[in-house]
């Protein structure tokens, strides 16, 4: 069910989900960018990049709990409609 789930989330809903549809989630990424351009001019070269790495790390660990969340959600949604109380 692993493997199924792993295809469902790379092949569908990562790059489903991905897409940017609504004015909220334009106004967080104008934000986003905005914020990322101001950090540019403030720091320095060295903080830019450890900044970066940092940002990159935070991208990466919200990454792995959407991930997991999206497995266990699905999993509790098949254990709920075999268990016949759906």
């Amino acid at each position: 069910m692993k493997e199924i789930l792993e295809n469902l989330w790379s092949e569908y809903f990562a790059e489903k989900c991905a897409v940017i549809e609504t004015a909220e989630e334009r106004a967080a990424i104008k934000k986003t960018d905005e914020l990322h351009k101001k950090a540019k001019e403030l720091l320095t070269q060295e903080q830019n990049i450890t900044l970066n790495k940092y940002v990159e790390a935070l991208y990466d660990s919200q990454g792995l709990f959407v991930k997991k969340a999206f497995f266990k959600g699905c999993e509790f949604a098949v254990s709920f409609l075999f268990s016949g109380k759906a």
